[in-house]
């Protein structure tokens, strides 16, 4: 009589070489989530920056009243800069600027009425993308976000003034990642404005 079935031997081979292919790969795909996140993350505040510029640019050259952003905005809500303060509409945090805000966050700790901080799916203190400091490596990125870092945007200090943080000078209407080295803790009060 001639079977045409696996025997448990050969299914349970099958199985242990699944779980070891498995194994291998799925390491490897948090790696793309990560890099995914990052790039996503750069993407978003590339285009914030622009519409700030853009925003800025309207205010530098019309004398009178005109409309900016996503849902023309009134200039009456940009500061005497020529920059917004306030980012948001509709329950996103750069609604104002662009479409989709992804998952950013305004962050409130440490604020004044100069700069706003934000981190996104990348830069988030709790979810952010992780890197590991084991046995003297150190594989926190320079100028990639992850975990311990965050985004300053300087809206109203003067035109010849600026703001230092950690050790980076950032300028009026900048929005700049500023990359906590290693496991350091994310301080906030290190920003100070001249």
């Amino acid at each position: 009589m001639n079977k045409n079935a696996f025997t448990m031997v050969e299914l349970i081979f099958v199985i242990v070489i699944i779980g070891i292919l498995a194994g291998i790969a799925i390491p490897k795909l948090s790696g793309v989530t990560d890099g995914a996140k990052k790039s996503a993350e750069i993407a978003t505040i590339s285009a914030v920056a622009t519409a700030l510029d853009s925003a800025n640019g309207e205010w530098s050259i019309n004398e009178g009243s005109f409309t900016w952003g996503i849902g023309n905005n009134p200039s009456s809500q940009l500061n005497p800069n020529g920059y917004p303060a306030d980012l948001s509409r509709d329950g996103k945090v750069f609604g104002k600027l662009i479409k989709d805000s992804g998952k950013f966050q305004k962050q409130t700790s440490g604020e004044d009425a100069n700069i706003s901080i934000f981190t996104g799916a990348a830069s988030d203190p709790t979810n952010g993308v992780k890197f590991t400091t084991e046995s003297g490596y150190n594989n926190d990125i320079p100028n990639k976000p992850d975990k311990n870092d965050f985004w300053v945007y300087i809206h109203n200090i003067g035109t010849d003034a600026n703001c230092t943080i950690n050790g980076k000078v950032l300028y009026l209407g900048d929005i700049s990642l500023i990359d906590v080295n290693g496991t350091a803790s994310t301080n906030y009060s290190s920003i100070q404005c001249q």
